[in-house]
């Protein structure tokens, strides 16, 4: 990897994670504007915010860790990813998806993103895969767009990909039946 390549995918990575900082306080001067409403959406946000600033590569970086040339860094990012999910399923638990869309898609974001972690932990360390592949670009893009589209639905939670339309069909539909 070259180095333009190595610096890029860092400063990606911070700008991800800033996004976060700033749909946070987004949702904080929302909250302030009517303080008597509902605080799941703030408190997801500050929840995403915080796992990604500490899993930040620049920040692990400043604190003296090599992550990107250990063999664990897709389990760390996997079980960062798998805690915090669990952290947003107990803040979120009496949320309904009509009311907080956003969860459905957070919910799908860092579902989606941990399992890209573990395949690309057991491909890089199992099946010791060390030669660039299209694997590795489907997992730069789809990890990105994972972040870019939990970051749209904590700014808007809205169903703006239609998810929750899909997700209520499906399960009306096994009902049904």
């Amino acid at each position: 990897m070259s180095s333009i390549e190595y610096y890029f995918e860092l400063y990606v990575a911070s700008f991800i994670m800033w996004s976060f900082l700033m749909v946070f306080l987004f949702n904080l001067v929302k909250k302030s504007e009517f303080p008597m409403g509902d605080t799941a959406l703030m408190a997801v946000s500050l929840t995403i915010f915080l796992f990604y600033l500490f899993s930040d590569l620049l920040i692990i970086t400043v604190l003296g860790f090599d992550i990107l040339h250990s063999s664990a860094t897709y389990l760390f990012w996997f079980s960062s990813n798998l805690v915090c999910l669990l952290i947003i399923l107990r803040l979120t638990n009496g949320a309904h998806l009509g009311k907080l869309t956003a969860k459905l898609y957070v919910i799908v974001g860092l579902t989606v993103n941990m399992l890209l972690f573990l395949v690309m932990h057991v491909d890089i360390n199992v099946l010791l895969h060390y030669e660039h592949w299209w694997f590795w670009t489907f997992y730069s893009i789809t990890v990105n767009v994972m972040d870019v589209m939990m970051i749209i639905a904590l700014l808007t939670n809205k169903d703006f990909l239609g998810l929750l339309r899909c997700y209520r069909w499906v399960f009306e539909t096994k009902q049904i039946a």
